[in-house]
């Protein structure tokens, strides 16, 4: 079971192999985090901006959008634990990133407990970013005109609270962990209902519809779930922007002498 967002540490995982997503993001949930999880570069970059991981975990091999190594980019973006994924026999690859600030480097053929200990380890260190986490402040992601309140089970729409049931909500919650990527409805269907779901994969369509609907009913002017026809569901392109935009917004906030109290997050 997914432990609850409000409480649990934060590790944003992003990785090439889809394989390997799975299986460490199943060892970290177990051992109690909230994960985030990608194989996309664009994906990454819009959790570790708009969500506020407290681990980030990076394959080395992976590009930056922005140009260079994307574990460069994530580097800059947020004051996080650093952790670099790479193959073992990449030995200049790890120093690389050591030197650069990573707080750990690990091999991909690392057993995905060992993976979990390690982020233990690294929590238990002191940090002052930890200063900031109060468990009794519900987590909300912000995203333009959407603000989903992962601690309460809430969505509202311009400040609006939209009326969702218990499955709307962790559908919605599944897409906004991978925001760039596709969800097909087995992904779905595993992480909502659970890996021993029998029955027609159809009923994700059900209530995306119903969310969909309930939620163009208090913004008609944007898209909020876009169906990639045969495959699954994503994110809207609006919402995208609206999370590329988030930081920006938040500057600009700060150069006014105004404090942002607002934490954003995906809680898997």
């Amino acid at each position: 079971m997914e432990p609850d967002a409000q409480l649990a540490p934060r590790v944003l995982l992003a990785v090439g192999d889809p394989t390997l997503r799975r299986v460490a993001s199943a060892a970290l949930r177990a051992r109690g985090y909230s994960v985030s999880a990608t194989t996309e570069e664009d994906a990454a970059l819009t959790l570790a901006r708009s969500f506020s991981p407290d681990v980030m975990m990076v394959d080395l091999d992976l590009p930056s959008p922005e140009g260079g190594a994307l574990f460069d980019t994530m580097r800059g973006l947020s004051d996080a634990y650093l952790v670099g994924i790479a193959t073992p026999e990449a030995d200049g690859a790890r120093i690389r990133a050591l030197r650069a600030g990573a707080d750990d480097v690990v091999a991909n053929t690392l057993n995905p407990e060992e993976l979990a200990a390690r982020c233990q380890a690294l929590l238990r260190r002191p940090r002052r970013l930890h200063a900031r986490w109060d468990p009794m402040q519900a987590s909300v992601i912000n995203l333009g005109a959407l603000a989903v309140d992962v601690g309460r089970k809430e969505i509202r729409v311009h400040g609006v609270d939209v009326p969702v049931t218990r499955i709307e909500f962790a559908l919605f919650e599944q897409l906004c962990r991978r925001p760039a990527e596709v969800c097909s409805r087995a992904e779905l269907l595993e992480e909502v209902w659970g890996p021993n779901w029998v029955g027609d994969t159809h009923v994700v369509d059900v209530h995306l519809s119903n969310l969909r609907r309930k939620l163009q009913q208090r913004a008609p002017e944007l898209r909020f779930i876009h169906t990639v026809r045969g495959v699954g569901f994503r994110l809207s392109n609006d919402l995208l922007r609206a999370a590329e935009d988030q930081p920006a917004r938040s500057r600009a906030g700060s150069n006014g002498g105004r404090d942002d109290d607002r934490r954003e997050l995906v809680s898997a």
